[in-house]
């Protein structure tokens, strides 16, 4: 028996396969991941001068309480409590 290639496109499942990979690969290096900031997210980034004068009290507050003179109002603590716990 004499097997011949007439009329059979010689053709190569395996190299087809690896062609289609190797394709499927370049097209997916080509596109990249791209990051836009919101203008509102850039806003968000910059300290309101509330959040600067909130930090400066905590800063002197902390300091007080290391240096060990920090005096806690005891009428204005309970009456803020207590308007807490109405609200």
């Amino acid at each position: 028996m004499k097997i011949t290639n007439i009329g059979l496109s010689q053709v190569n499942p395996y190299k087809r396969n690896q062609q289609l990979s190797e394709n499927a690969q370049n097209t997916r290096k080509a596109t990249t991941d791209q990051l836009e900031i919101s203008s509102a997210a850039k806003s968000m980034q910059t300290k309101s001068p509330i959040e600067v004068e909130q930090a400066e009290r905590i800063a002197a507050i902390k300091a007080d309480i290391d240096a060990g003179t920090y005096k806690v109002d005891a009428k204005k603590l309970a009456s803020n409590i207590l308007n807490y716990y109405r609200m």
